[in-house]
């Protein structure tokens, strides 16, 4: 609707107004070109799938984790298995949130902390 008031005000004055030339011709070789040389992308990986099977190998020999299954851990051994660049038991939350809600896994960490008295 717009373009036909705008063709309709700038007809009287040619070369003020034309209406854009649609030539998809000379842009599909273009477009092959590129996806015949582009690299094909990584497809992403859960992070966290490496260290899910570092815990399968140290706590189920290999095998999958089993649901109902309670993994008890000390901070230290832990970042042994599963090393993190923030030695702290919050940098596990993800890990311990995907092992509950999608294995049914139970993850518990302690640490040094854990055994002192706040005062």
């Amino acid at each position: 609707m717009l373009q036909l008031l705008l063709n309709s005000m700038f007809s009287a004055f040619p070369g003020i107004w034309t209406e854009p030339k649609k030539d998809v011709s000379a842009h599909i070789p273009e477009a092959q070109e590129k996806s015949e040389c582009a690299p094909v992308g990584k497809v992403k990986q859960n992070p966290l799938t490496d260290d899910i099977k570092r815990l399968e190998e140290v706590f189920s020999n290999g095998q999958p984790l089993e649901s109902g299954m309670e993994i008890n851990i000390t901070l230290q051994n832990l970042l042994k298995i599963v090393p993190r660049n923030r030695p702290r038991k919050d940098a596990y939350k993800h890990l311990q949130r995907v092992l509950k809600d999608e294995m049914g896994v139970i993850l518990t960490i302690k640490s040094r902390k854990d055994g002192k008295k706040k005062d």
